[in-house]
């Protein structure tokens, strides 16, 4: 197996993570066949935002303005 490294935003590991939650159950066995587990990778890019992006955002109904 072979790695690299790449500079991903917080955007783009979105973009990644809502097309692995859009997986059917057959594209996951197939990929996990081929390539292994989408879930597994899902948790790790999630990890990955969560340093760039803490969950400590609160929503603010009123603004600030």
């Amino acid at each position: 197996m072979h790695e690299t490294q790449m500079n991903l935003n917080v955007q783009e590991i979105q973009i990644i993570l809502s097309a692995l939650q859009l997986l059917e159950l057959s594209q996951e066995n197939m990929i996990a066949k081929e390539h292994g587990s989408a879930p597994s990778l899902y948790s790790k890019l999630l990890l990955e935002l969560n340093k760039l992006q803490p969950i400590s955002h609160v929503y603010d109904p009123e603004g600030s303005f």
